[in-house]
């Protein structure tokens, strides 16, 4: 008899984590929505050369405000999904002129790309050659992150200028 109730009370523990488990996908439990907010970086950091781009978005490549290189989007024209929260927060953003952005909680790689470009999504390392404690893409505030970038734009990009990529943006995920 004791054999027959353990298998009848592990059924049951299987059954109650199985309904469980179904009832969190049935509610979209991928926790993905809009960003809080999109705004320039906080940083303060200048990432192109010039103090033009202190207190705007950019996003871009090379050395030119246009839409083929350097952009200055308002945070009205960035869309940005976050999925998850804490250290498993993703974040999806799109921006005007073709460009894609992910980035994964506490990495300094970022995956970018340019549908109008041809250009296509690859993972650019931002991180500090010099002294690591200094990153560019900052994770210390829970649910959000700042990016104030400036690398070399990956080979596969075929740089036909200078082939610096430009980040400057902050996404509030909360």
């Amino acid at each position: 008899m004791i054999f027959s109730h353990n298998i009848f009370a592990k059924a049951a523990v299987m059954a109650t984590v199985l309904a469980s488990a179904v009832i969190m996908v049935g509610c979209g439990s991928d926790d993905t929505r809009d960003a809080a907010s999109v705004a320039a970086s906080s940083g303060g950091t200048i990432v192109t050369g010039t103090s033009t781009d202190l207190g705007s978005i950019v996003i871009g490549w090379g050395e030119q405000y246009s839409e083929r290189e350097i952009t200055t989007p308002t945070p009205e024209e960035v869309t940005a999904r976050c999925t998850g929260r804490g250290e498993g927060l993703a974040v999806d953003i799109t921006a005007p002129h073709g460009w894609k952005i992910h980035a994964n909680h506490g990495s300094q790689i970022l995956t970018i790309g340019n549908v109008d470009q041809d250009l296509p999504a690859t993972d650019i390392d931002t991180a500090n050659q010099f002294l690591e404690v200094l990153g560019s893409v900052d994770w210390s505030e829970t649910d959000q992150f700042d990016i104030a970038a400036t690398t070399d734009a990956p080979e596969a990009w075929n740089p036909a200028h200078s082939g610096r990529v430009q980040l400057s943006i902050h996404i509030d995920c909360r």
